[in-house]
């Protein structure tokens, strides 16, 4: 790995790219999650065209770069790896909840669950299935849709001071409205 054992920085270009032409399919999202889980545990520091894209980046789609924002997320997760500290290996839990015993009501599990689970950002479905059909049973491109509408109903706000871009756009001739 030559980003961490050398110190070089690497990059992968279009790496979740796929020909899929369509949101959260088969050929889409499951090709994108692996290409991008082997960019991650490649050691890249940069994944140049990680996000949105569909039909071998022909075009866009929103509802693609909020799926694929998950997959990110989790290959972030992926990189953090496994703690395996006193603490986190919880020996001494371990020996308190006995054969046949539990850990969900664990001091120690409490302590940990929120942190070591990848909680996304919501476009997976983590409720029960009963929560989930009362909900309408949604699919991950559906909540998708739904939060990237939410998003795109915000309204914009630059990145830059106002008089900045103002100075941009003339020393550069740019005569484009955002």
């Amino acid at each position: 790995m030559a980003s961490g054992g050398l110190g070089i920085p690497t990059t992968v270009t279009s790496a979740p790219m796929s020909g899929s032409t369509s949101p959260m399919t088969m050929a889409g999202t499951l090709l994108q999650t692996h290409a991008e889980e082997l960019a991650v545990i490649s050691g890249n520091n940069y994944i140049h065209h990680a996000a949105g894209m569909l039909e071998s980046m022909l075009c866009i789609s929103y509802e693609q770069y909020i799926l694929d924002d998950e997959i990110i997320g989790q290959g972030c997760k992926m990189l953090e790896g496994i703690n395996t500290d006193d603490d986190h290996l919880a020996y001494e839990t371990i020996m308190g909840v006995g054969p046949g015993g539990h850990y969900l009501a664990s001091d120690h599990t409490m302590r940990h669950m929120r942190n070591e689970y990848f909680m996304g950002n919501g476009v997976s479905d983590k409720d029960s299935r009963a929560d989930g059909l009362e909900a309408g049973a949604l699919s991950a491109r559906d909540r998708a849709v739904t939060m990237a509408r939410e998003i795109l109903k915000q309204p914009l706000s630059p990145g830059i001071d106002a008089e900045i871009e103002k100075q941009i756009r003339k020393d550069y001739m740019i005569h484009l409205s955002i």
